[in-house]
Formats: structure tokens, sequence, C-alpha cells
């Protein structure tokens, strides 16, 4: 018996899947454990509960809280950290004799060094955002009585709001720094800004801080979110102001970083407010381009939208109703701004969607009103699209077998029930409905209680989900990463200033997306079960005391079996779709950004270079 192990890392976390290669379950197996060497220490990764509400953690043994299931996150490691796994089974004839069966352990897995860098000039870098977890009550209830989430976040000193900002937030500020510490410029056009930490960063480049400031959600009686924010950078930088109205956002979050001369050397985008809670305590991500051509085409979008001063003018949709694509890294990035003069931008995605054979991943903010059977398919949103793929069996590229998981932050008018007070939306692929979460799944108020050692969790209203991020087949011949400021739907495309990057090829890119969604994802799943059985004195209270607990995992054609399958890259079954649209240069692929273990060739690892609305 041998077992195959897969890792794959996006520099906030490493998500960890594994099978026996015979797909059979062990016998005796009470679960397993990660035996992680981390930097050469040794450690073990474990679950949370035994298999009692009885048993007491033994820090000597963290193995014997083992884990029955095959995928595990780690997020005990930090960028820079060299990391190797093994996946032990936990064996015994009952939970008083059980044991570490090192002698069927996988094989290390090849040294991966942690890092958001995805290839030699893209990296990917995420916030941890979701304010509903264990370890935020954790670290809140260390902080006093009833401390408030908004003052901390406000807190530069504050350990918290460092954890929670993860890795964006160091990264977005040294590249203020290292922009100013050479005499360089930046050229930022941002919907909503009020962090302390990056107004520092950008107010400290001076006049050679060129920034369009949209007046984001509109307020009364000014309709201008950043208005005292705006009069105090009126003086300290190159300020242009861009206010819209309704129903028009000026809702770009990019910023070009450029030398001495102004020459542009990369752009960051992505979908993060440069706000405290959207650094902080909302779903974020962000996306660092290091190439000059790309560069200078967001600095050429910049000029259009700071030339439009507060309107749409008719050049400004024409410009952007093409776009421009370059070959990076063995791979294609295809650049769209927006508006556009007839959504060619989702368009030209929806057919990357319509060609995806193996899974669909993504994120959602509000990707507006599913269009009704009477309106044409240019006025879809993205998500519609997705799901009428494993929906809807009249369509050429219908495909019931897609894997698809999502989250969704916001009702959706024409695919769930109205219900405003339920902001969460799970997708779990053809076969289950979407699943609205109820506040109280969010915030399971008697979790510690029913669920051993968990303690109460806390939400507090707004935005929870802000990324806008759609994956395509991570782990098959072509995987694409859709991602930038627009909400991926009609009207984004038709009346904002949006930006959409669509990566074609790059595997590594496609494996931190794909990791970083599924780690949302069943967070939210997690939360849903406890509410729905927290008062159930009959439901689960520990492991499994038998090896019975793999027969669900690993049933034939089941739809866990699957899921594994699907993290573990094996599609062999995967049906055929229309083909995709040809985009420029053809990429070259590449090797997802993940070690392996057990049979057959061995993965690299990941290079490691230098290089609310």
């Amino acid at each position: 018996m041998s077992i195959n192990v897969k890792v794959y890392d996006n520099g906030d976390h490493t998500c960890l899947v594994w099978l026996p290669s015979d797909r059979k379950p062990i016998p005796n197996c009470r679960g397993f454990t990660a035996r992680r060497l981390l930097n050469g220490a040794e450690s073990y990764l474990h679950g949370f509960v035994g298999f009692s509400d009885d048993d007491k953690f033994d820090p000597a043994n963290p193995w014997k809280f083992a884990l029955q299931r095959y995928m595990w996150w780690d997020y005990g490691v930090r960028p820079g950290d060299k990391v190797q796994y093994s996946i032990v089974p936990v064996v015994g004839k009952d939970r008083n004799s059980i044991a570490l069966d090192n002698a069927n352990a996988s094989a290390l897995t090849a040294e991966m060094t942690v890092s958001g860098q995805a290839t030699q000039h893209v990296s990917a870098h995420f916030n941890k955002g979701i304010v509903a977890a264990q370890w935020v009550s954790r670290a809140l209830a260390a902080q006093g009585k009833k401390p408030k989430i908004a003052a901390i976040i406000a807190d530069p000193k504050n350990p918290l709001r460092v954890a929670l900002s993860g890795l964006l937030r160091p990264q977005i500020l040294q590249l203020l720094a290292d922009t100013k510490n050479k005499g360089g410029e930046v050229y930022g056009a941002l919907y909503e800004l009020n962090d302390p930490e990056l107004l520092a960063g950008l107010t400290a480049i001076g006049q050679k801080c060129h920034l369009v400031l949209a007046n984001g959600a509109f307020k009364p009686p000014e309709n201008d979110e950043n208005k005292k924010v705006r009069d105090n950078l009126r003086h300290k930088v190159d300020l242009h102001d861009r206010l819209v109205s309704s129903p028009h956002f000026a809702h770009n979050k990019f910023v070009v970083f450029c030398d001495q001369n102004g020459k542009p050397e990369r752009v960051l985008t992505g979908s993060t407010n440069w706000t405290m809670t959207g650094l902080c305590t909302q779903a974020n991500n962000g996306l660092i381009v290091d190439d000059p051509e790309v560069a200078q085409y967001f600095l050429d979008e910049w000029h259009h939208i700071k030339d439009a001063k507060n309107g749409y003018p008719a050049d400004f949709a024409t410009f952007n109703s093409t776009s421009k694509t370059f070959a990076l890294d063995g791979s294609s990035i295809t650049q769209w701004f927006v508006p556009t003069t007839d959504a060619q931008d989702l368009e030209f995605a929806r057919k990357l969607i319509s060609n995806a054979k193996d899974g669909v991943l993504f994120l959602f903010f509000n990707p507006g009103t599913f269009a009704g059977p009477d309106k044409p398919e240019k006025q879809w949103t993205l998500l519609q699209n997705i799901v009428a793929r494993d929906h809807d069996s009249t369509r050429p590229d219908y495909n019931p077998n897609l894997y698809v998981r999502g989250v969704v932050n916001q009702e959706i008018a024409g695919l769930t029930t109205e219900n405003p007070a339920n902001p969460v939306t799970l997708f779990s692929g053809a076969k289950q409905p979407p699943q609205r979460l109820r506040y109280d799944a969010m915030v399971p108020k008697n979790i510690k209680d029913t669920f051993h050692e968990w303690e109460t969790e806390i939400l507090g209203s707004g935005v929870h989900i802000h990324s806008k991020v759609i994956v395509l087949d991570p782990f098959g011949a072509n995987p694409v990463v859709m991602t930038g400021s627009h909400n991926l739907g009609f009207k984004a495309s038709h009346s904002n200033d949006d930006n959409l990057m669509i990566v074609q090829g790059n595997a590594p890119l496609a494996a931190a997306y794909a990791a970083n969604i599924i780690a949302i994802y069943q967070a939210y799943r997690w939360n849903a079960y406890v509410e729905a059985h927290r008062q159930d004195p009959q439901v689960w209270h520990g492991l499994v005391d038998s090896d019975t607990w793999q027969d669900g995992y690993l049933k034939d054609g089941g739809d866990d079996l699957k899921e594994i399958l699907f993290w573990l890259g094996d599609h062999s079954g995967a049906a055929a779709a229309t083909p995709a649209p040809a985009p420029g240069p053809a990429p070259s692929g590449g090797d997802a950004r993940s070690v392996t273990a057990g049979p057959g060739p061995k993965r690299p690892a990941k290079p490691t270079t230098t290089a609310s609305v």
C-alpha cells in the first residue's frame, strides 16, 4: 500500500490532499496525521477532537487527534519557510490501541519554499479576512473584554490587524516603500481609501504619487465616501478627483509602480479596496505582475480615466472594448478594462468558462441579477454561465460532472430565495442546490457547548467575501485565473470603471487561487453543518472509532472520491467541451505549484524566484 500526496501553497497556507494509491480502505485505520518538517523541525498536523467528548488533547502525541478526511490545511507556515510532509496512517483495533503506521506512510514530499510568488514575474497575495473563524475568536479573547473589531483594524500596531491582513498588507507596503526609496512614482486608480498605513505609504511619495480617487459608495449628502480623505490628500499628492453619478462606480483598485524616470515596472491589481475593512475583514486578493509592458498598459488606462474627469466620454468605452494579450512566464495575460461598448470582456471570459473540462471554483461579491430568458446571453453574469454549464442540459457545453465549488457574498435575484439578511451562498455543483447561510450559520452561537473546544465565533454585518475570482481547470492542461476589481457581471462591464485580468496557462497561479477558494468554502460549509446540528445531542461528537469512516470517502463514483481525485489532478474521465478562444500567444502551460509524493514521477516544488463594492 502506498499513499499519493499533493501539497499546494499560496504563501498564506499549504493545502494537503492525499489518497491510498489503490483507493481502498486501510484496515484498522482510525485516521491520518501529517508529519511535517518545517525548516527541519519535526511536528504533526492534527485535528481538534478525539474519539469522544472526554478525550483530552495530548501535546506529546498530537496525532491521536487524527484527521478523518483526505484534505487538510496548514496555517502554521510563513513565507520563506521550507516545508515537507508525510501522510501517516493512524491505526489500531480500537481508540485505546492506536499508533502511527510509519511503515505505510507516504514518502516525504519534495521540499517546498513557502511564497506568494507563483512564477518569476507573477505573484498572488491574500489576506485572512474571514473574521468568523476560530483563530480570530481566540485572538479576540486574548485582547480583553468586549474588544471592538473596528478599533482593532484601525490600529497599525495591533497584532490581530496584522494577522487579519495576511500577506497582502506587507506586500503593498513594501511596494510603496521600495518606490519611495528609489525615487520612483506611482499611478493609482482607487475606489475607496481610508487605511492609515496605506495612506501613509502613498503620502510618503508626495507629488510623485499620482492618484485618481473616486467617490466610493454613494453616501448623502455629498455622495462622496472619500471626502475627508480627499480633503486631507489635496496638497500632499498629485490628486485627481473622479466623482461619478449613479448608476456608475469608478471602481478600480490598481496601482502602477514606476522607476525614478517614470517608466512603468509593475502593477498591482485584484479585489482589495484600500480601506481598513478591505485589508482586514473582507476576503480579498492582490495580484502583482512584474512586467513593464503590462504596467504600461495599465498606465495608459490610468490616463484615459484621468482625462474622463467625472464623465464617461464615448472614446473611453471604445478604447476599453478591445483587449491586449501579453506573453509572460510561459503563459498569457489578457487584460480588459471597462466600461465596454458591448460587454466584449464578458464574451471573452464566458468562452473560457464554456471550455472548462474539469472544474470551476469561484468567489463572487455581487455579480448582479440573473438575466431572464428574454435577455441575450451578453447580459448574463459569469456566475450565470457557470451555473448553466452544469444545470442546463439543452446547452452544448452542458457537463453535470464538472467539479464546482464557490462562495457568493450577496443574494442573487433570479437564483436564490430573496432574503437580504442572508449574505452568503455556497455552491456545490449540479446535484446540490445553492445553500443559503443564515447569520446563525455564520455565527454558531452555541458552537462551543456542542462541538468540544470550538469557540463562539463573531461576524459583523456587511461584506464578508469581496474577492472576485474564477478559476478554471487549475490542475488541467489550460488553467485559467480571472480576477481584478470587476464584479463579473453585465452592470460592471457596461457602467463601471473596472479591470479584469485573465491569465491562461499559469498553473502555479491557478493552484494558489484554487487553494484560497476551497479554504474559504470549507470554512463556511463547516459552520453551516454546525448550525444545522448544534442542538442535536446525537450528532457528531468526535471521531469514528472504527475504520468504516473511510467508506464514504472512497466509494467508487461517489462525490467525495471525485473531489479528492480532482485535487490530485486525476481528470481522465473529464468530458470534452467547446473550443477556447485564441487570446494570442499560446501558453506553454507548466506544472502546478505543488509537490507530490507517491508512485510516479515527482513534480518539482514551485519556483523560488527573486524576482465594498
